[in-house]
């Protein structure tokens, strides 16, 4: 493919760090997943910014990736670009007082913020301790757990889009259920955080990570939890209602702990999840006429429920 040549002529002249043929199953939570053509390691934001405005003037499929969970990537890999943002990190100060105000770049682990916070004495990222997201992933998943939100913390996003860079307040209307909805790749974003003393927070954090741990398979390989809550109800409930609770197929199991997460047992195959998953929407559908919604992402994959 000439693109690739050319792309990589483009890469090589910027020195941004690319690898060829690379397998993206490390780079998910759940360890799945074939090859892409390309993964690209954006270090700095303004590289980011002429990386995806080259992909998009010369019509490369591309792919953000942030920290791999939500993610499931196909078997076969995906034939086009991967842009992995893990180095792109960084927390900066902006102001302190009763709250703390703090920009950070899109690939900066949401416990990164969490530890630099605490160490401040400032609280507010301490519902998603322990799970491994970015800022960029958990801002357009509006990550959330035990009634919290990403949304909550969140001031200012910055974000680009077929060539144009700008920066949005956060406002109510822009966030869903485990949705961001602006369109564009976010580069960055303000959070404020409140005063809060460590003592609270390690207490806090003690109990979040112990209701984890009895209640998530947070040991094993998954990409966190695979369908969106219905208004109704709980989607693991649901699932384990209809008794599929350690079901498997291959190699792919529903979790005995909580039924709306997808294990891999170790060798398991994107197709298989995929089946694993269409079983389970059958099943609740059936039985009690709900659909279930997926929340994991695709990569390479066309779902079908």
């Amino acid at each position: 493919m000439k693109w690739l040549k050319d792309l990589d002529s483009f890469l090589e002249d910027r020195g941004i760090f690319y690898l060829r043929e690379e397998t993206l199953a490390p780079h998910t939570t759940i360890k799945i997943g074939g090859r892409a053509l390309r993964t690209l390691y954006p270090a700095r934001e303004d590289e980011l910014i002429s990386l995806l405005t080259y992909l998009e003037s010369k019509e490369i499929p591309w792919y953000v990736v942030g920290g791999g969970s939500n993610l499931l990537v196909s078997d076969e890999g995906y034939q086009g670009v991967v842009i992995m943002l893990k180095n792109l990190r960084g927390i900066e100060e902006l102001s302190c007082g009763e709250q703390l105000r703090v920009k950070a770049l899109s690939g900066t682990k949401i416990n990164e913020i969490l530890r630099f916070c605490y160490h401040k004495g400032y609280s507010g990222f301490e519902f998603l301790a322990g799970v491994p997201a970015t800022l960029g992933g958990a801002i357009r998943m509006n990550a959330g757990a035990f009634g919290k939100s990403t949304s909550f913390l969140v001031r200012k996003i910055k974000l680009y889009r077929e060539g144009r860079v700008w920066e949005r307040e956060s406002k109510e209307e822009m966030w869903s259920y485990r949705s961001f909805k602006e369109e564009g790749v976010i580069l960055s974003a303000e959070l404020e955080f409140p005063k809060q003393e460590r003592e609270v927070i390690s207490a806090q954090l003690k109990e979040i990570w112990e209701k984890r741990r009895l209640t998530q398979p947070v040991s094993e390989r998954t990409f966190g939890s695979v369908f969106k809550n219905p208004p109704c109800c709980y989607a693991g409930a649901l699932i384990e209602q209809v008794e599929l609770k350690g079901y498997k197929i291959g190699k792919a199991k529903i979790s005995e702990k909580h039924a709306n997460f997808i294990v891999n047992e170790g060798g398991a195959r994107a197709k298989e999840v995929i089946e694993l998953m269409q079983f389970a929407q059958k099943k609740v559908w059936e039985t009690f006429r709900i659909y279930l919604e997926p929340e994991v992402k695709f990569l390479g994959i066309t779902y079908e429920a």
